[in-house]
């Protein structure tokens, strides 16, 4: 059921993935490896991997432009 679990432990990961990419993209993983007995946990994790990607883009893109 995609409703077990707790949504608490997603939206940490998404916080994680603003503030430190590298350790979102981590947590992420965990979440979608090591948490298969919950649907919920496996999609966030997901989402968590590729918002962590994008927001490090993002991040070395400006750092490159501001020099």
């Amino acid at each position: 059921m995609e409703n077990e679990g707790n949504i608490i432990i997603p939206v940490i990961g998404y916080i994680i993935a603003i503030i430190a990419p590298i350790i979102g993209l981590i947590y992420g993983a965990i979440l979608v490896f090591f948490k298969k007995d919950t649907q919920l946990y496996q999609k966030h994790g997901r989402i968590i991997i590729y918002f962590s990607i994008l927001v490090f883009i993002i991040s070395f893109i400006i750092k490159i432009a501001i020099g």
